[in-house]
């Protein structure tokens, strides 16, 4: 004990009036060293669970992120199959409005349509004029059959054949 006396440190610990020993420079000092020590220990355990932890749980994150990149392209392909739709569809819009362009204004199609019906009107007028022709055309060669054998009926042979007869012997 003297010879840590005599390198310049505190005197022994000395009893208090209690009977508890006084706390020394030394002790202070070694005390702060193991409480460093326990410190750097608690810092390397914290370390050494958490690289343990994050090493368990990179499989799964590595896994999640695998999952979330196959999720994230199969989004992208829905996209661009949904992009080429969408360009399809402009295309075929497109064109059916370049193809309506080009008819005719509904205007002049109603203006067709009031013509097309008064022509519809126009030959069933014809048809039915065409059928009272028919019927009067029918009256007259009734008509005429009656007329033409008439003479024979009410002539007897006298004057139906002398001046049928007259008339094509005289020729020129």
């Amino acid at each position: 004990m003297e010879g840590s006396t005599a390198q310049g440190s505190d005197p022994p610990p000395v009893a208090d009036e209690r009977g508890e020993q006084r706390v020394t420079r030394d002790d202070l000092k070694g005390l702060r060293r193991w409480t460093l020590v326990t410190g750097i220990w608690a810092v390397a355990a914290t370390a050494v669970a958490l690289i343990a932890l994050l090493d368990t749980s990179g499989g799964d994150a590595e896994q999640k992120a695998g999952d979330a990149g196959r999720r994230v392209g199969t989004v992208e392909k829905r996209v661009d199959a949904l992009d080429r739709d969408l360009r399809g569809l402009s295309a075929r819009i497109d064109d059916a409005e370049s193809r309506l362009g080009g008819l005719a204004p509904l205007t002049d199609v109603t203006k067709l349509q009031d013509r097309v019906g008064r022509a519809e009107e126009d030959a069933s007028a014809a048809n039915n004029r065409s059928g009272n022709v028919r019927d009067t055309v029918r009256d007259l060669e009734d008509r005429l059959t009656q007329l033409e054998d008439a003479p024979a009926e009410t002539g007897g042979g006298s004057g139906g054949g002398g001046s049928g007869g007259g008339s094509d012997d005289a020729g020129p």
